[in-house]
């Protein structure tokens, strides 16, 4: 019954066009940046990848291949400076942490989940409204990353704190950089690692935690961008690629839309 609840729940959550009497289309949980051009809200969440997950659990077999590929790395957080055993057991299937960043996703998985995305949205647009929708939900590449994060900022800063002394953004911090997260006072290294993908404030175009929380996978295997909790302030800037070669406890992605051709 849970499998169904959530197979439900992400079939909701890929399909709920937005279609007003003018006919603009508006992707599932995306804002717009040009007339054919959308970004994911936030970085995709631990409840999308279980969508994801019990969606090919149950066509394809609890043991089957394709489910086991879908499968997160939750040993990442035994990795240097994660040191966080629970989170091996509980940070992806908890329920306390539905509204979180998957993390322990290798580029492959993400491309995988991105062509998934992309068919159930054009199935269920097929089924809905007897036309065909020609669109692609891809990771972006680094120009498309750094336009959609930058061109829309404006509470970034070198500080990554306002006028009140409040955090901006989840990342590393030197030992002597007191800030307030959620009111609190916090002055260690590290914060308390992700927080969920709607903190801090969103940028211009709308997107949450385009720097900090987790680093982004663009299309270029081998790079992400933005920074994640791990990393330093001077890390988390649009201009700096950041190396991966592995799965991680602060690596994750969004997807960006691209209608290649609009609805009639």
């Amino acid at each position: 019954m849970m499998k169904k609840s959530l197979i439900f729940l992400g079939l909701l959550a890929c399909v709920s066009f937005s279609l007003p009497k003018n006919k603009k289309f508006i992707p599932p949980g995306t804002v717009q940046i040009t007339e054919n051009f959308f970004a994911d809200e936030t970085e995709i969440s631990n409840l999308s990848w279980l969508e994801y997950e019990n969606w090919t659990a149950v066509k394809y077999g609890t043991y089957s291949k394709e489910h086991y590929a879908t499968l997160p790395d939750t040993l990442v957080w035994r990795h240097p400076n994660s040191k966080n055993e629970p989170y091996v057991i509980y940070y992806y299937r908890h329920k306390a942490y539905r509204d979180f960043p998957v993390v322990g996703i290798s580029y492959e998985q993400a491309i995988a989940f991105c062509k998934w995305r992309t068919e159930r949205v054009k199935e269920y647009y097929a089924i809905a409204h007897k036309k065909a929708l020609n669109i692609e939900d891809p990771v972006p590449t680094k120009e498309e990353w750094e336009f959609i994060s930058m061109n829309g900022s404006n509470v970034f800063n070198t500080k990554g704190r306002d006028a009140k002394g409040r955090a901006t953004l989840n990342c590393a911090r030197e030992k002597n950089d007191t800030l307030l997260i959620d009111n609190r006072v916090n002055n260690g290294k590290y914060p308390d690692v992700t927080t969920p993908v709607y903190s801090y404030y969103p940028n211009r175009f709308g997107l949450f935690n385009s720097f900090g929380n987790v680093a982004e996978m663009v299309l270029e295997s081998g790079i992400c961008k933005g920074g994640g909790w791990i990393q330093s302030l001077k890390e988390c800037r649009a201009g700096k690629d950041i190396p991966y070669s592995e799965p991680e406890s602060w690596l994750g992605f969004r997807c960006v839309c691209k209608v290649l051709k609009l609805p009639a």
